[in-house]
């Protein structure tokens, strides 16, 4: 008999959610919440890096 595998595997990117002006966090629901209120001037934008990424040079290169 075959045994199920129940774990699913670690993820290893992370999504970014990020601003025109440099800021940036890890949690869409904050994310949203920034933008709902206009925050930061601009709508968030998406990356997906890798978890050992950098994120601040990484921003600024997308920037």
């Amino acid at each position: 008999m075959d045994c199920l595998n129940t774990q699913t595997p670690a993820p290893d990117t992370q999504s970014i959610y990020y601003w025109l002006d440099g800021y940036w966090i890890t949690d869409k629901e904050e994310a949203e919440l920034m933008d709902s209120i206009n925050a930061f001037g601009s709508l968030h934008q998406v990356v997906e890096l890798p978890l050992e990424a950098d994120i601040d040079a990484e921003v600024k290169r997308l920037l």
